[in-house]
């Protein structure tokens, strides 16, 4: 019998991960876990890829995120957040469906419109790019990092890197890239 409290308590953590824009990876069920997304195919994205992605890239570029909404239902063992994602004044609405393992998180589902990155916006801008090197190629954690750092070192990532509101998170993508190849 899976018990209530603990499965909210893991989605009240799982709200303050998102507030505070950097995921904890003892949440997941990092190696049989996936996450799937209406943002870009329904490939099942794997959880460790997931929590890198968003903590070397992601949370870089969103301002922040509001959690308006957590919620458990214990008839069907799952959760659900709902997310309020600023891209400055831009908000981006999205609502992710959760399921459990036995004491972590194994699936996603995350529901967010997709035309919201057609929006000319350069933080925006900036995702959409990533979401091409990240989301789109395979799920391969260390082809991303690689495809995210040459992007960076060509001419639209220099632009970025020139011009505010990216050039800051530009700078911490590309620490947060360092680090994250010289461990894999």
């Amino acid at each position: 019998m899976v018990e209530t409290a603990g499965r909210l308590a893991l989605m009240q953590e799982f709200a303050e991960t998102y507030r505070k824009k950097r995921f904890d990876p003892a949440h997941y069920e990092l190696d049989d876990g996936y996450l799937q997304t209406t943002l870009s195919d329904d490939s099942r994205m794997p959880l460790r890829f997931f929590v890198e992605y968003n903590n070397a890239w992601w949370f870089e570029i969103v301002t922040a995120v509001d959690v308006p909404a957590v919620g458990y239902d214990p008839g069907s063992d799952s959760g659900f957040i709902v997310l309020d994602i600023h891209y400055e004044d831009d908000p981006l609405r999205a609502m992710q469906h959760v399921h459990f393992g036995a004491s972590s998180i194994n699936r996603i589902r995350t529901y967010a419109a997709g035309a919201f990155f057609a929006r000319s916006r350069p933080l925006i801008e900036l995702d959409a790019h990533g979401n091409g090197f990240w989301l789109e190629t395979g799920y391969h954690l260390r082809d991303s990092a690689l495809a995210a750092a040459a992007f960076l070192d060509g001419e639209k990532g220099r632009e970025f890197a020139a011009r505010e509101p990216t050039a800051a998170p530009v700078a911490r993508i590309r620490t947060n890239l360092d680090e994250l190849l010289t461990r894999l």
